[in-house]
C-alpha cells in the first residue's frame, strides 16, 4: 500500500514540475517576442 501512494505522489510532483515548467518556457517565449517588437518600435 506505502508503494501505491509514494508512486502517486512521484507521478503527480514529475506532473507538477512538467505544469510549471512548461507555463515558464511560454511565458520567456512571450517576453522575448514582446523585447523583439520593443526594439523594432524604437528603431523606426
Amino acid at each position: 500500500m506505502w508503494e501505491l501512494v509514494k508512486n502517486l505522489l512521484l507521478v503527480s510532483l514529475g506532473m507538477g514540475i512538467g505544469v510549471v515548467l512548461m507555463c515558464v518556457l511560454n511565458v520567456g517565449k512571450e517576453a522575448d517576442c514582446e523585447m523583439k517588437q520593443l526594439e523594432e518600435s524604437e528603431d523606426n
